[in-house]
């Protein structure tokens, strides 16, 4: 049967970091709007449709399509270099990841990342400090890269990633897991104390600035540790 293990080898510690980058978020959220403490049991059910709804509509997209076409491209474009990985025991060292893959997981992360700045509204939110929100644009980009890449990761390491379709698409069951529980916690305490997600992440607010630090800093840490 060989390895059908949804979650790659050696990915525990990982996941573990990118979901306390999600708790680190959402308390920190939840603080920058002022902390409220009135928590309504009746958000659960949106907070629950809407998370999951984003997190499977984002893998679909970003690690299924985007990522799959520049695996394709680069694959095409590198065939010497396939050859050459074909070759790798990679049962002997599951860190090892080919040149065509490493590009393809930097690409489709960068887009993920740079496509959260896309607003629902206004790209700046009125009134908003340039300062803070020049930090905001690159702490968040920075922050989403790095979490498009643990989930990028979790696709090409996945003993699904190197089949063909239809069987490739059982690599996303895992990130889409782990997208889901992180955008709960990075969603729920605001959502869940009545709060409203901002409408753009370049608020202008630099308490913001504190939980996407920390959250970059520990996804960073999660990209080196797959």
């Amino acid at each position: 049967m060989g390895n059908t293990k949804i979650i790659p080898c050696g990915f525990g510690p990982v996941l573990v970091l990118v979901l306390l980058a999600g708790v680190v978020g959402g308390l920190g959220q939840w603080w920058a709007d002022g902390g409220s403490q009135a928590v309504q049991l009746a958000r659960c059910g949106a907070l629950l449709a809407e998370a999951w709804e984003a997190a499977l509509v984002e893998e679909v997209l970003f690690r299924g399509v985007l990522l799959w076409a520049c695996l394709s491209w680069a694959i095409r474009c590198n065939k010497r270099h396939l050859k050459c990985a074909a070759s790798v025991d990679r049962a002997a060292d599951h860190r090892i990841v080919p040149v065509s893959t490493r590009f393809a997981v930097v690409a489709s992360s960068l887009v993920f990342g740079l496509m959260h700045l896309i607003p629902d509204g206004s790209l700046i939110a009125s009134g908003a400090d340039t300062v803070v929100v020049v930090a905001q644009a690159i702490l968040k980009v920075a922050q989403s890269t790095l979490f498009g890449a643990v989930m990028a990761l979790l696709v090409v390491r996945s003993p699904y990633g190197s089949r063909p379709l239809p069987q490739w698409a059982l690599s996303l069951v895992a990130p889409v897991i782990a997208h889901g529980l992180f955008d709960l916690l990075f969603w729920g305490p605001l959502l869940l104390t009545g709060g409203v997600l901002p409408s753009t992440y370049l608020t202008g607010n630099a308490a913001d600035l504190v939980p996407l630090v920390i959250t970059t800093v520990l996804l960073a840490w999660a990209v080196k540790s797959c």
